[in-house]
């Protein structure tokens, strides 16, 4: 008699935490409904969207950056290189260059010319701003307006630590 009563309380037990867990996964993908639906609908009202194939690209892109669900060698090489060449820009330089300048009025003054990917900058001058006592590249010009790169350089320090260059 107790073994059919300790029976009757395990089949009570695992069919109230059955009953949890699809409650659980129901709230879970209604969750995951209005995730959706809210990034779709920001998306549409930011730009305008009437037509539902342009939100179903970026819909698929966000799902790919938030969730990661879609493994990455599916996509075909040349998809992948062409978004990452839209997200960032490449960087030129393969190592950081470390480059005598002297500052004044805010600014650093690079005393030697240099190469970044055969394109020798002459005259190069960072304009700066600073964070504490660190200086950093706000802007950049030099006699070849095709090169565009930042730095960065202690308070009181005579080099300037270049770490990205692209071209314009």
């Amino acid at each position: 008699m107790q073994d059919s009563e300790n029976n009757n309380k395990k089949e009570y037990v695992s069919g109230r935490r059955r009953r949890f867990l699809w409650g659980m996964l129901a709230l879970v993908l209604f969750g995951a409904i209005l995730y959706s639906a809210s990034i779709v609908g920001d998306y549409a009202e930011e730009n305008d969207i009437e037509n539902l194939d342009e939100a179903k690209d970026y819909f698929v892109t966000v799902l790919k950056k938030d969730i990661a669900i879609f493994p990455e060698g599916e996509a075909p090489e040349e998809e992948k290189n062409d978004a990452e060449k839209e997200e960032k820009s490449i960087n030129l330089l393969k190592a950081p260059l470390l480059l005598n300048c002297s500052v004044e009025d805010g600014k650093a003054i690079v005393k030697e010319p240099f190469e970044v990917a055969k394109n020798k900058v002459t005259d190069a001058v960072f304009e700066l701003g600073s964070h504490g006592k660190t200086l950093y590249s706000l802007g950049f010009s030099s006699k070849e307006n095709n090169v565009f790169c930042r730095g960065t350089l202690k308070e009181g320090e005579k080099k300037i630590f270049v770490y990205y260059c692209e071209k314009i």
